[in-house]
């Protein structure tokens, strides 16, 4: 299985907990008004595509769940999120949408993701206001590179973007990518398929070459993409989980990440998994991580 086949089925089995809690969604759909492959660019392709669901019944200015999905931002599709939208459009009548973006590439950068997300929220909008409903505000949702383009999009882009983002729920995403554990051998991806993998990965994304040898040189870059940076006094409200014993996004980042959100007395809540890697395997954890997602998306969205 190549590693790309492998981050992408690992990262499947980090979102069954939503396919699980919104079983049996099939019941649903006729009480929806659903968009399914959607693009979101003249260009056309597959990876810019989004998901749509809006309650039948909404209508007017109303908010949005956005779910960005995983993959080490090389990987994983939209398709992870679909079936579970569908009742939670329905059965908590939210609005939900599922977006693909580029894979980060030689070509493909942090920043060209992030446009992406602008480009799929300004779609969505408009596909909203041709259904009589104008979507003015959006929870962002993700899992691991997911998780990071969240709090970096809710971060970065709250005043420029299609839909202000009102509160980021997260899991396991990077937040600081200086932390020294991303480029060590003791990473899990650097044992799988060596240290230069994943560093290449974060240089393509942060368009910067990454020397061990000069590391403080990659600095700045890697700074530019760390939502970490970007906590404010006007930060969105943010709840995030962690495993403790995470093996690839170090657990540092999610404890610095707290601190700095009480520093500046941003409202938060810090979930932590104990004995949980990466998957963040602990059930009465992710059961809090989903009741604050609804208490959130109540309050935010509604």
């Amino acid at each position: 299985m190549t590693v790309f086949k492998r981050i992408g089925a690992f990262f499947m089995l980090i979102v069954s907990f939503f396919n699980i809690l919104f079983s049996g969604y099939v019941k649903y759909l006729p009480r929806n008004r659903i968009f399914l492959d959607q693009f979101y660019t003249d260009a056309r392709t597959e990876r810019q595509t989004y998901d749509l669901v809006i309650p039948k019944n909404a209508s007017g200015s109303t908010g949005l769940v956005l779910c960005i999905h995983g993959g080490g931002w090389t990987g994983g599709s939209r398709d992870s999120y679909t079936g579970s939208m569908m009742q939670l459009s329905d059965e908590y009548h939210h609005a939900v949408a599922a977006v693909n973006y580029r894979y980060v590439s030689d070509t493909v950068s942090f920043a060209d993701e992030m446009d992406d997300i602008s480009a799929a929220l300004a779609a969505i909008k408009a596909k909203g206001q041709e259904c009589g409903v104008d979507f003015d505000r959006v929870l962002l949702t993700g899992i691991s590179a997911g998780g990071h383009l969240s709090l970096l999009y809710a971060y970065t882009r709250r005043d420029t973007a299609p839909i202000r983002p009102v509160c980021v729920v997260e899991l396991c995403g990077p937040a600081d990518l200086e932390h020294e554990f991303y480029y060590s051998d003791e990473n899990s991806i650097s044992q799988a398929v060596g240290a230069e993998y994943l560093r290449g990965i974060l240089a393509n994304g942060v368009r910067h070459p990454i020397s061990l040898d000069d590391f403080d040189a990659a600095r700045p870059a890697l700074k530019q993409y760390s939502p970490i940076n970007f906590v404010d006094e006007t930060t969105v409200p943010t709840v995030f989980g962690h495993g403790d014993r995470d093996e690839i996004v170090p657990y540092q980042n999610a404890l610095d990440l707290d601190q700095k959100l009480t520093e500046y007395g941003v409202k938060h809540t810090f979930v932590s998994f104990p004995d949980s890697g990466h998957a963040c395997e602990d059930k009465a954890a992710m059961a809090k991580v989903m009741s604050l997602f609804f208490e959130y998306a109540d309050q935010y969205l509604n």
